[in-house]
C-alpha cells in the first residue's frame, strides 16, 4: 500500500501518496467536529504525489513543492505537523518536499492522501509507535 525508502540512520524517508477515485460515496451525517461520517467504495489508481521528509535540527517544518499555492500554513501537511508536535514534543524539525502530480480539487483525494502519507512517514521517521486508531 505505502512505499517506504529510508536511509540507514532513519533520517530521511520517501513515500508515494496514491490517488483514489470514489466508486460510491454516501454522506451519512455531520459530526460534532464538523466532519462527516461517510460510506465509500474507492479504488486506488496509478497516480501519486511524491513526498520526501528529512529530519532537521530546527523545531519547525519547511515545505517545498512544485505547486506554489501549497507552500503555506494552510497546507494539510503543515497542520498535521503542528498537531503531531502538540502530542509528541520529541519531534524535531522536518524538511518536506512534495512533487505534486495529483490534480488539485479533482476528487482524487490528493490532499487527504498527502496528509495521510505524511502522518505515516512521521510515525516511522520519529519512531512514534502511534496506534492504528490514532493514525
Amino acid at each position: 500500500m505505502w512505499e517506504l525508502r529510508k536511509d540507514s540512520k532513519m533520517e530521511k524517508i520517501y513515500k508515494k501518496a496514491r490517488a483514489k477515485i470514489n466508486l460510491s460515496l454516501e454522506v451519512i451525517e455531520k459530526r460534532k467536529d464538523n466532519y462527516h461520517n461517510l460510506i465509500s467504495i474507492f479504488q486506488k489508481v496509478n497516480l501519486y504525489d511524491e513526498l520526501w521528509l528529512q529530519k532537521t535540527n530546527t523545531n519547525k517544518i519547511e515545505i517545498k513543492t512544485n505547486i506554489e499555492a501549497l507552500n503555506n500554513q494552510e497546507n494539510i501537511i503543515y497542520k498535521a505537523y503542528l498537531k503531531l508536535k502538540e502530542k509528541y514534543p520529541q519531534i524535531t524539525g522536518v524538511d518536506v518536499t512534495i512533487n505534486k502530480k495529483i490534480p488539485m480539487q479533482a476528487g482524487l483525494a490528493g490532499g487527504s492522501t498527502d496528509g495521510a502519507s505524511f502522518i505515516l512517514a512521521m510515525n516511522q521517521l520519529f519512531s512514534l509507535n502511534m496506534p492504528k486508531d490514532e493514525i
